[in-house]
């Protein structure tokens, strides 16, 4: 079984770049737990975006869990490759080394586009059983249309609102 990330960037969550937040390190234990319930249902391959915030977490909280679980995999779907381009220094180091840390990298467009973000989140939806998602609710953007895209292909969401931090399957 498969599963993938998707949701809000640092700017689009309530602590916004402060990890040391109580509501950001809440927010890491129910990715974490989302990934744990994962797990024991057999998924062993996942899928990242890549982005800044929920990605990163997402994937870091993952290379954690690969020390204790030696089978689970860690894919990177970039949606182009300079997605990175225009991060400050710390966050291209975090995902340089998260990059170096996944099993596999699939490049989605040769060249950045308009739609290369949809493309990927497109493309890890069509080829993951679950879906992680951390959504505010609101329909505009990236995360919403993703959890509607999921939803339409009828896969099983684990749905983390950032704004109250509960936890819910879709």
């Amino acid at each position: 079984m498969y599963c993938c990330f998707t949701g809000h960037r640092p700017e689009n969550l309530p602590w916004k770049i402060n990890e040391l937040d109580e509501r950001c390190i809440e927010l890491k234990n129910l990715i974490s737990s989302a990934i744990d319930k994962c797990i024991e249902d057999g998924c062993r391959e996942f899928y990242c975006g890549m982005a800044r915030g929920t990605d990163t977490y997402a994937a870091e909280i993952l290379i954690e869990k690969k020390k204790i679980y030696d089978d689970i995999m860690l894919h990177a779907a970039l949606p182009c490759p300079d997605q990175h381009e225009g991060w400050c220094e710390k966050d291209k180091l975090r995902y340089e080394n998260i990059l170096s840390q996944c099993d596999s990298k699939t490049l989605v467009s040769p060249f950045y586009t308009d739609t290369c973000m949809l493309a990927r989140n497109r493309f890890m939806v069509d080829n993951s059983d679950r879906v992680i998602a951390v959504w505010n609710g609101y329909f505009r953007g990236g995360t919403a249309y993703t959890v509607r895209y999921a939803k339409k292909q009828g896969k099983e969401i684990f749905l983390i609102r950032p704004k109250d931090l509960t936890f819910d399957i879709m």
